[in-house]
């Protein structure tokens, strides 16, 4: 059994959780990246490396390395990390000798686009923020706060176009007007979305091809506030979390959601939880997500289901999802207590250690450590070479 990771990004803290556990699962992985030092090439649990450069850069370089990859290997299965390589994979199947673990390029757009997925979610009584292309009627009629972000993250027609936008919090009509300028300047296709505070809940589903729900773990956002811990504070990915029973009925409205679409495969659903306690849907990830570990950690044989459903062999027995699994962006929480200082800096400082011990962590291992070692070694590298910045202003931008 053989399935090549895609992660020409340097530092995917999910694809390398996904890798060591397909291998313990007894999967060979091979891995196409830009950088053979990056985390996921340095792995133990890699076999075979393959050099690619990112479809943002060579769209056609990144098919043809990814092909080659195939055939030199005969690999089962492609597992992309990001949504341009999701996008560029999908576009260009035809020209790749393997079966990709999505259904067609219709609908792998059709899910991907933030504008028809928050229809689609409303549709099978998922709830959503309002959301609607930034026209200059909608803007004219901001009162307040707005979210800006893109359809799509990345569309393989524009030139110089980010593989993954950030997403922002405007404080007005004015922020917004010049935001949503800056994205059309830059090949984007912006949306206005309204602004919901609250605990962060990831679901991350896997679906087989006959539509049905395989199994589903969900991550809610530490402390469980209005305002979770985050980097960047205020808005930003999550830095700690733990694993949480999972919501039925959420879980049955998500399935036929994702059925509505005319998806399978694995899928990472965001949402926002509001004061009224309602989930809302805010981002859909086709992809391997970034705190896959937590995932892994509460469903140890989650990839090993994925890359079955994706090369069509039998599943067998799913296992029962562990709660309680807490999950530490570790590097992320530091920068964010240096930054926010919530009782203190020194004592916020220190309750990132505390939380690190009994968590799970996205690089740290220490049957594989050379890729934590790499990932130190870049981190403050990259820390002792930044400028100071301007004091953070809360909200002012979120990544999806």
């Amino acid at each position: 059994m053989r399935v090549l990771i895609v992660a020409t990004g340097w530092n995917n803290r999910g694809a390398l959780a996904t890798s060591r556990a397909l291998a313990r699962a007894g999967w060979e992985v091979g891995c196409a990246t830009a950088d053979p030092r990056g985390l996921l090439a340095t792995s133990r649990s890699v076999s075979h490396v393959h050099r690619s450069p990112p479809p943002t850069a060579d769209l056609d370089g990144f098919v043809q390395a990814t092909a080659e990859a195939v055939g030199a290997m005969a690999y089962e299965a492609v597992l992309p990390s990001s949504d341009a390589e999701t996008f560029a994979l999908s576009l260009c199947r035809d020209r790749l000798p393997i079966r990709l673990p999505y259904p067609s390029h219709d609908a792998v757009l059709g899910a991907f686009d933030k504008l028809e997925l928050t229809r689609a979610a409303a549709a099978c009584g998922v709830g959503t923020p309002w959301t609607t292309p930034a026209t200059p009627a909608a803007l004219a009629a901001v009162d307040g706060p707005v979210v800006v972000k893109v359809r799509f993250h990345w569309d393989p027609g524009a030139i110089a176009m980010p593989g993954r936008w950030r997403t922002w919090v405007c404080p007005d009509a004015e922020a917004a007007r010049t935001r949503v300028a800056a994205v059309r300047d830059a090949g984007g296709d912006p949306l206005l979305q309204q602004v919901v505070r609250g605990p962060l809940l990831h679901t991350h589903v896997l679906i087989d091809r006959d539509g049905e729900l395989v199994t589903a773990v969900q991550q809610r956002s530490e402390p469980d506030t209005e305002t979770p811990l985050t980097w960047p504070p205020g808005a930003g990915v999550r830095v700690r979390s733990v694993t949480v029973p999972l919501d039925q009925e959420l879980a049955e409205k998500v399935t036929v959601m994702l059925g509505r679409l005319g998806w399978f495969g694995f899928v990472g659903l965001m949402f926002i939880v509001g004061a009224d306690g309602v989930p809302r849907l805010v981002d859909f990830n086709g992809r391997i997500p970034i705190s896959f570990q937590q995932s892994i950690a509460a469903c140890p044989t989650l990839p090993d289901l994925w890359a079955r459903v994706a090369t069509g062999r039998p599943v067998g027995g799913v296992p029962v999802v562990e709660t309680g699994v807490r999950y530490q962006w570790l590097w992320g929480d530091l920068r964010r207590a240096v930054r926010e200082g919530r009782g203190g800096r020194l004592a916020d400082l220190a309750g990132c250690l505390t939380y690190a011990w009994g968590a799970t962590h996205g690089i740290w291992s220490a049957q594989d450590p050379w890729p934590a070692v790499r990932s130190w070694q870049r981190n403050l590298g990259s820390l002792s070479r930044r400028r100071p910045k301007a004091p953070h202003r809360p909200g002012a931008v979120v990544e999806s």
